[in-house]
């Protein structure tokens, strides 16, 4: 079981690093509210990939990144918990609500961003996958 904690923490890891990858490659990174408090990196300026418009871009360039993102916490969230299936099971319904309180209030003017009803769908769709796993192969395994 050690095995498969660290495997989750890995794949935390990873799932974090690809994200940040499709977006420092993909995304014009001038809007980005982090970069108007940390000077730009060089490196960053120089790698912007241009593809066309498609659906798949858009899901390259925006969707995907997010869903990376969102499953990379919850990886975190069960690596940390991983023998407390209970306190697992708080803490990632509260990340879900986390993840749905903030890109919603980016309704608002007041917080940052572009709400995007795909972004929560593919978020959705990736939690559910990452749920979906979890019972058939890990749940499994610790009953």
């Amino acid at each position: 079981m050690n095995k498969i904690r660290a495997f989750y923490g890995l794949l935390s890891l990873f799932t974090l690093f690809i994200g940040i990858v499709i977006y420092f490659l993909f995304r014009d990174l001038n809007n980005l509210i982090l970069f108007s408090f940390l000077p730009k990196p060089e490196f960053i300026k120089t790698i912007l990939i241009p593809i066309k418009p498609s659906i798949f871009s858009s899901f390259l360039k925006y969707h995907l990144p997010d869903m990376l993102w969102f499953i990379s916490a919850i990886l975190f969230l069960r690596f940390l918990w991983f023998y407390k299936t209970k306190e697992q099971t708080v803490y990632i319904f509260c990340f879900y609500g986390i993840g749905i309180v903030i890109e919603t209030s980016q309704l608002s003017e007041k917080v940052p961003g572009t709400f995007d009803r795909l972004d929560l769908l593919f978020m959705s769709i990736g939690a559910f996958v990452e749920g979906l796993i979890y019972k058939k192969f890990i749940v499994r395994r610790i009953v």
